[in-house]
């Protein structure tokens, strides 16, 4: 299988393999103009091995990054709709803005209706993403959210917050029930001043956090551009901020720093930050360490989910090297490893819930369950929570105090109170903190194979043919420029 990745100077897409040198893996490539070029990827091989051969089973595909006219790559579980670019940020280190576009794109309701018109009959629906630039400019969002909610999608914002320290904004957003991600870089105002040019967003930001904070729906999802050259300090504070703001924060999705900048505006060249750098820094920031991170795309558990009745995660089913995941649990005190609360590993545990998976698909395949194949499928269940998980450590006790604990909560659970109300007053778990590290958009990291399992993908409408397109996420940076200024010169508002 040839792989593919696009040059570092022309951005032309040219032949890639993985090299492996002094720890570390990069991504060589052969550009016929511009001569042979690595690129960092992974500043841990064992980390980037070790996640390769927990899913071993992939047999790894590729394509020739024809973006254009490919119709037949895999069908996303998240899909990310550009609503405009104009930002009340300008950020230095984006490119997604009128002043480093060129044009303004703004495309009108037409537009969503098309998209959303087009995925309403997909089982299960993806998760929508409203991006940008910066979407709370448009005047017409809650419209927009309120017309992709009434074809039955879960709708996210992605927003940078400023808007939001509006109060009354903020609660006219929040009652349209879409999921917020705010643009969070930790608490050091010397990273907001170096990379995005505004010290005073921290503020605004969160005064955002704590409006939301009064909704009873208000957790937000963190989106957290990490640079080991300039904040790796912050770290430890970061999750003492986060911590104390358990209350209003569900996730923080992590992006390394990409080096997509102009450089005649921001004059700052550090060695790149890879997924492999953010997960030893998170692990050194907490307390006792241990932290697993996992591969997300092993967390494809398409049939455990719709028996269980748990909804899909978005990013699931994606290449070993994409995405990685972990949890963090509040103690009461701190944050901890959810390790501590196994008795195998977090690899172990997953690795079991594959094995359970298959077994799922095999037997019942997409077929309803009958009572002995609920009896069946729940029994395992049990035994393989028995096997993993530690009992103990989850209520913070150990022998018959222990089993005193968990009889009293299935007691308050049996008369009707909610497990996680229950969880919280007689549990040493007092709530738990997701965290995804994302290679969000990096073209020079882009390679082949990783797009061919994309299964998040910037959605639009064709301007030409009114068809709807997908581009896998780390190519649209390559391709978007034009394709945006011609649907704008068609969709303007």
């Amino acid at each position: 299988m040839q792989n593919y990745g696009f040059c570092n100077t022309c951005k032309e897409i040219v032949p890639a393999t993985h090299l492996e040198k002094d720890g570390k893996v990069y991504l060589h490539k052969e550009c016929p103009k511009c001569g042979e070029n690595d690129y960092l990827i992974s500043s841990d091989a064992v980390l980037y091995r070790k996640k390769r051969d927990f899913m071993k089973e992939i047999k790894y595909l590729s394509c020739g990054f024809d973006c254009d006219s490919c119709g037949g790559h895999k069908e996303p579980d998240i899909i990310f709709i550009d609503t405009t670019n104009r930002c009340n940020m300008n950020c230095l280190i984006c490119l997604n803005n009128v002043a480093a576009m060129g044009f303004k794109y703004e495309p009108r309701m037409e537009f969503f209706d098309k998209i959303f018109k087009h995925y309403a009959d997909y089982n299960p629906k993806p998760y929508v993403q409203l991006f940008g630039g910066e979407p709370t400019v448009r005047e017409d969002l809650f419209e927009i959210i309120k017309l992709g909610k009434s074809y039955g999608f879960s709708m996210r914002v992605v927003t940078n917050g400023l808007k939001l320290a509006d109060e009354k904004y903020c609660d006219e957003l929040m009652a349209y029930g879409a999921m917020i991600l705010i643009a969070f870089d930790g608490t050091n105002r010397a990273m907001y001043e170096k990379l995005r040019g505004r010290a005073d967003a921290l503020d605004l930001k969160l005064k955002a956090l704590e409006n939301l904070s009064k909704h009873k729906r208000g957790k937000v999802i963190l989106m957290t551009v990490v640079d080991k050259e300039h904040n790796k300090g912050d770290m430890k504070e970061f999750f003492s901020f986060s911590f104390k703001n358990l209350h209003v924060i569900r996730g923080i999705y992590f992006m390394p720093l990409i080096h997509a900048w102009d450089k005649k505006k921001l004059d700052y060249d550090p060695e790149k930050t890879t997924l492999e750098d953010v997960e030893n820094m998170i692990d050194a920031s907490i307390e006792g360490g241990n932290i697993e991170f996992l591969p997300l795309g092993s967390l494809y558990l398409r049939n455990f989910y719709r028996i269980f009745r748990i909804k899909n995660m978005p990013f699931s089913g994606v290449h070993p090297n994409c995405e990685s995941i972990t949890y963090l649990v509040s103690d009461g005190t701190k944050f901890v490893s959810v390790s501590k609360f196994l008795k195998t590993s977090l690899y172990g545990l997953i690795g079991d819930l594959r094995s359970f998976e298959k077994y799922l698909a095999e037997k019942y395949g997409d077929r309803k369950l009958s009572l002995t194949g609920k009896i069946d499928a729940y029994s395992k269940a049990l035994g393989f929570a028995v096997k993993h998980m530690n009992f103990g450590a989850i209520v913070g006790a150990k022998g018959p105090k222990a089993y005193w604990k968990w009889l009293k909560m299935i007691g308050k659970f049996a008369s009707g109170r909610k497990m996680k109300d229950i969880l919280r007053e007689d549990a040493a778990v007092k709530g738990v903190l997701q965290i995804l590290i994302l290679p969000f958009e990096d073209l020079k990291t882009a390679e082949a194979e990783r797009l061919a399992m994309c299964s998040s993908c910037f959605v639009f409408v064709d301007p030409d043919t009114d068809e709807i397109k997908k581009y896998p996420l780390c190519s649209w940076e390559r391709y978007k420029a034009p394709i945006m200024k011609k649907i704008a010169e068609k969709f303007n508002v």
